[in-house]
């Protein structure tokens, strides 16, 4: 491949990445701005004179409440903001991010080894000798995402696995792919989708997501299948994996069903 057709994939990788870390950072200033005019004007009203470090820390702790409503705002913009992007190019949204169609046969083997990834990971968690200090921060930092209610689900589960995959499978890694071997252009992806989870346990375990969830878009050849696995992830992840008991045993399933899974998804997509 010419260096131009390089520096135009890396850069229009690039671009998709910025677009969405850019909404997200565009609606949690958004938010923090009419939090801190609003909280204002509830002082004032009191007669009572606004006092910035308090304000700062009631902001912050608003923003911290309200995450799952911040995040779902955040991915379906940069979902809605994709339309006219495409459409201003004369190009297909669903072909852009390889949203073809996926075959049924291959459904089951997705969500079963997503399920068994979900377990693993988590067990993972409990069982290495992670430092304390490191669990205390994982903890408090996915504190926000295990609030109860409906948006926060609808969030996590649904439009962050939807946007994620669109943007650093269908957009982001397709785009690498065409500059470099596929290996390096899974691992770069990976690592851009795992940073910006943040926290340190975050972005071991989105790296280890982002790889197993890009070997399945490759072996497919469709972004359902990912899009599949990443809800099937977070749905049991967040909800249904405490209930799951923690041993060896558990862990060793746990990879055998992965690798079945996979066996299976292989038969069903073979490589030609």
């Amino acid at each position: 491949m010419r260096s131009k057709g390089v520096f135009i994939a890396l850069g229009k990788a690039a671009c998709y990445a910025l677009l969405f870390i850019g909404i997200q950072l565009f609606v949690s200033f958004a938010a923090a701005i009419w939090l801190s005019i609003r909280s204002g004007i509830v002082l004032f009203s009191n007669g009572i004179a606004p006092e910035a470090t308090a304000l700062a820390a009631q902001v912050a702790d608003a923003l911290i409440r309200n995450a799952g409503l911040l995040t779902l705002i955040s991915n379906a913009l940069t979902l809605l903001l994709l339309l006219p992007v495409f459409a201003a190019r004369k190009k297909s949204y669903a072909r852009e991010i390889s949203l073809f169609p996926l075959s049924p046969g291959a459904i089951w083997p997705l969500v079963l080894g997503a399920t068994a990834l979900s377990i693993v990971i988590s067990l993972l968690l409990a069982l290495l000798p992670i430092p304390e200090a490191l669990m205390d921060s994982y903890t408090e930092a996915s504190s926000s995402l295990d609030a109860p209610g409906f948006i926060t689900a609808l969030s996590t589960v649904i439009f962050a696995p939807i946007a994620e995959e669109v943007i650093f499978r269908g957009l982001v890694y397709t785009r690498l792919r065409r500059a470099m071997p596929v290996a390096l252009a899974c691992v770069l992806s990976s690592l851009v989708f795992a940073i910006l989870h943040g926290e340190l346990i975050w972005i071991a375990y989105a790296f280890m997501m982002g790889v197993a969830l890009t070997l399945v878009f490759e072996r497919t050849g469709t972004l359902w299948s990912s899009i599949i696995v990443h809800i099937t992830f977070n749905l049991f992840g967040s909800y249904l994996v405490q209930y799951v008991p923690g041993s060896i045993l558990i862990l060793i399933l746990g990879i055998a069903g992965i690798a079945c899974c996979w066996n299976w998804l292989a038969r069903v997509y073979p490589r030609v």
